[in-house]
């Protein structure tokens, strides 16, 4: 037992030792609606930025990784002085409406000692929608009241393929250009138009009109990875 451990021991600094075998990295992505999905977003898109992480098997060209995205993909602010029952200041109400996305990625790249290296990508996750809304007095001051007002989970997938450009030293990393296919389930969410203050219902209160549609978007992206460890 006391050799196994010592094996598997060394096999593990051994691995931590080929640092360059990890990178990580960001990606500046836009989702363009298709299908239902460019009808009911009227020319709105979803943008994400993405933290990624990979692993790279030593002398195969694929990686395995994980990538976390967040965008912002509709903001909308109102000036009220209806929102609480006697109290008549002018306020700011501001809502954003998110995506974050969570996603594994598995790659295969055509490995290459040429200018351009050319890849294959493909990824499953979650989708995440939600609706936060902020209430202040002005803009620099701390919020009255804040919370969320929707949100919805949806699986989601993503393939396509790009190309590397790797720095001057490629040892550091590289460039990345790439075009993913996104699809998902159906799910609800929320445009900014799609909510309404009805201030004489009650004390007041808000009214949603979700849209429900698959996520079908064409996402072109580009980004820098940065190996770890050189």
């Amino acid at each position: 037992m006391t050799r196994i451990i010592c094996l598997a021991i060394f096999l593990l600094s051994a691995s931590v030792s080929q640092a360059q075998y990890f990178s990580t990295g960001f990606q500046a992505n836009l989702g363009v609606p298709v299908g239902d999905l460019r009808e009911i977003m009227d020319g709105s898109v979803f943008p994400e930025y993405t933290m990624s992480f990979y692993y790279k098997f030593p002398m195969k060209p694929i990686e395995v990784g994980f990538g976390i995205g967040y965008g912002k993909y509709g903001t909308e602010l109102e000036e009220r002085n209806d929102l609480y029952p006697g109290f008549n200041n002018i306020v700011r109400l501001r809502r954003n409406n998110n995506l974050m996305t969570f996603m594994g990625i598995f790659r295969y790249n055509f490995e290459s000692e040429k200018r351009i290296i050319p890849f294959l990508e493909a990824q499953v996750g979650a989708n995440y929608f939600y609706t936060r809304y902020k209430i202040r007095e002005s803009q620099f001051e701390e919020p009255i009241e804040e919370g969320m007002d929707f949100s919805d989970w949806v699986l989601g997938y993503r393939f396509g393929g790009g190309f590397k450009i790797p720095f001057k030293n490629r040892e550091m990393g590289h460039f990345e250009f790439k075009v993913l296919y996104h699809d998902s389930g159906p799910v609800d969410f929320l445009r900014k138009q799609d909510t309404e203050y009805l201030p004489d219902q009650g004390d007041g209160e808000f009214v949603y009109a979700p849209q429900r549609s698959p996520i079908t978007v064409i996402q072109p992206g580009i980004g820098f990875i940065f190996t770890i460890g050189n």
